[in-house]
């Protein structure tokens, strides 16, 4: 067997080994959250939407350490523009999705507003401590306000009686499944970066675009899974939210989590060819979704050919 396949075979396992884990952590975060009194909304834009995120978080931080920047960036971008695109344009085509109008005025904005914030820390093409500590706090900031509003939502869980020693079992189990999730979601980056450079290399195909296309679309399954399943219930602002919610903590906390463990030194252009479209993608979400308060079949169909066109620009 060739090294390419080798290599093939080990990124794919890695990629499993990362959706496992995030659906692991989802599960025993959701349900410790929910001992802890958090209401259902909170729960979906924190601990489902950054546990989906989990893989981008620990791929990422591990390519800045790494001393690969390039990738590091390639696979936030590449997992907001797969998101948007290639992800809500699916979940459209499936079932057409129902968007609260919350979202809009306040989600999505503040989406473009980060991105906004990147373009112009990473215009020298570099990402300093300073940037990403930037970036960090701001996404602090936001979930902070999350949480604050969220805790006024009427639909929170209701603290249930009942034998103390069950829930102990429970949150015990909540709480080991979480640190499962976790050394699953380390063990399935370290051999996804490890296979990921191999390729690079082999194929001398630069680091962000291998990040913003094998790597993104491996570290957007959760995405992928949480969206579509939420697309054939119905539930429209799950899908959106936990689309919106991701891209947030891509961007904020896993962008500036990488440039705080070690500075980016970005590639050339890679500003333009990689934030730019993220950006614009970002923007498109806004205009498709308030025609009717919902993303249509077509203009899902329209953010799939984006997406494909996007692969294409970045080849």
């Amino acid at each position: 067997m060739s090294d390419l396949y080798i290599r093939a075979l080990i990124f794919a396992g890695g990629l499993a080994a990362l959706t496992l884990g995030a659906d692991w952590l989802v599960r025993g975060g959701s349900r410790l959250a929910g001992q802890f009194g958090l209401p259902p909304l909170v729960i979906g834009l924190t601990v489902v939407a950054f546990g989906t995120s989990a893989p981008e978080l620990v791929v990422s931080g591990g390519a800045a350490l790494r001393g690969e920047p390039g990738l590091a960036l390639g696979n936030v971008m590449g997992s907001t523009v797969a998101n948007v695109g290639l992800i809500v344009g699916l979940g459209a085509l499936i079932r057409p999705i129902d968007v609260h109008r919350r979202l809009l005025v306040r989600e999505s904005p503040l989406l473009v507003f980060v991105l906004a914030i990147v373009v112009v820390l990473s215009w020298n093409d570099a990402l300093g401590r300073l940037d990403g500590l930037a970036l960090v706090t701001g996404f602090a900031i936001y979930l902070f306000f999350l949480v604050r509003w969220g805790r006024g939502d009427e639909s929170g869980p209701a603290h249930r009686e009942g034998d103390a020693e069950g829930q102990a079992r429970s949150t015990g189990r909540d709480v080991a499944l979480t640190l499962v999730g976790l050394a699953a979601l380390l063990v399935g980056a370290h051999f996804v970066l490890e296979s990921a450079v191999a390729m690079a290399r082999a194929y001398h195909v630069p680091q962000t675009v291998i990040g913003a296309s094998m790597v993104a679309l491996g570290t957007s399954l959760p995405e992928l899974a949480s969206t579509v399943a939420a697309a054939f219930r119905g539930l429209g602002d799950i899908a959106i939210g936990n689309i919106i919610g991701s891209n947030i903590f891509n961007l904020g906390f896993v962008l500036g989590t990488a440039a705080l463990l070690r500075p980016l030194q970005l590639p050339p252009l890679a500003v333009a060819r990689m934030v730019g479209p993220a950006l614009l993608f970002s923007v498109l979400l806004v205009p498709l979704a308030y025609t009717g308060m919902r993303v249509e079949r077509w203009e899902g169909l329209l953010l799939l050919v984006g997406y494909l066109g996007f692969l294409y620009w970045i080849f």
